[in-house]
């Protein structure tokens, strides 16, 4: 998706998951910014554990998805363990490999995190906006917009924090 598609769609549209494409983290090895990329924001694709992978320009370090470990999920009625991997989506690490994300800003009431540089924009947008008019959009619970803690919405912290995201940018 282009980031002229993010910038003008409502972020009471967008979710975080939308921005799983490419997730700048940080580097297990080096601690320098790395990304993993290949997401999709609908993981029930056949395949897609292929297309995912973390790569690390600095250390040269790479890891495929595909080849990480499956753990035991269930155990169906006929005794059979089934196994899977095991995805960590709205957290502070990428969903993939748990790695913590690069854009993670502490603030005096919390944490604000985002995936990439785009969705961090996202968010930036909506703390800085004046106006959140809906223009009829509908409630959604997993929306940017809604899954923001109210100290983010808040307009007496707008200043530090949009202080905050910039220095991190």
């Amino acid at each position: 998706m282009s980031n002229s598609f993010y910038m003008k769609t409502n972020p009471y549209q967008l979710k975080n998951i939308d921005f799983v494409d490419s997730i700048a983290v940080v580097c297990p090895r080096c601690s320098k910014k790395a990304v993993v990329s290949g997401g999709q924001p609908v993981s029930n694709t056949v395949g897609f554990e292929e297309a995912i992978q973390f790569t690390c320009t600095y250390c040269v370090y790479v890891l495929k998805y595909a080849n990480t470990p499956k753990f035991p999920v269930f155990t169906n009625s006929k005794g059979v363990t089934k196994y899977a991997r095991i995805l960590f989506f709205d957290s502070q690490t990428d969903p993939y490999f748990n790695f913590p994300l690069w854009y993670i800003i502490e603030t005096p009431w919390g944490i604000i995190w985002a995936y990439n540089l785009m969705h961090l924009e996202v968010i930036e947008n909506y703390i800085g906006s004046k106006d959140r008019n809906r223009n009829g959009i509908p409630i959604q619970n997993d929306s940017i917009a809604s899954r923001l803690p109210q100290w983010a919405k808040s307009a007496k912290n707008r200043e530090t924090l949009l202080k905050l995201i910039k220095a991190k940018k």
